[in-house]
């Protein structure tokens, strides 16, 4: 029995994760304050290397800071390379403590109209305590300026839309 789950694990230990044989989808997320706790706004999703005949893509959300942490799975129409901030409904905000940070992975898989799979990337992110985030942002906006920052504010708010690069 630890024999096979060890050998499972080396076999989804390398660069390209447990889809070698797909081609390489990137992908970029970063969990923002809007993204924390009751705001829970899903966070945008930036994609590279998108087939031309993809028609949905399979996110899983996985929390590799516990044991025993839920995952959770949406498919989305793909109407772009890029999944808006929101796009996903019923999403289940992080919201760490204080003194906690959580290490987010998240694999994406874009499919076909048949739900083939066509190519598949993986990204990590980290979710700190909303007053630790808050903190991160505010010094960045300092630090590079709105623009440079990538935490450009939604209309009529300061909040930060999201970071990019």
């Amino acid at each position: 029995m630890a024999f096979a789950a060890l050998a499972a694990l080396v076999a989804c230990a390398n660069d390209l994760g447990p889809h070698p044989n797909l081609p390489v989808l990137g992908a970029f997320t970063d969990f923002l304050s809007t993204n924390l706790c009751s705001e829970g706004v899903s966070p945008e999703i930036r994609l590279g290397g998108v087939p031309a005949n993809t028609a949905s893509y399979r996110l899983l959300f996985t929390n590799v800071s516990v044991l025993s942490a839920p995952r959770w799975q949406v498919t989305l129409r793909a109407d772009s390379p890029v999944v808006p901030a929101g796009a996903i409904e019923k999403f289940e905000a992080p919201c760490p403590g204080e003194l906690q940070s959580f290490k987010y992975r998240l694999e994406v898989m874009a499919l076909d109209g048949d739900q083939q799979p066509l190519a598949y990337g993986w990204t990590f992110a980290s979710a700190r305590s909303l007053t630790k985030q808050i903190e991160r942002e505010q010094v960045m906006a300092r630090t590079l300026g709105p623009e440079r920052s990538g935490l450009r504010g939604q209309p009529g708010t300061n909040r930060p839309h999201f970071f990019i690069q």
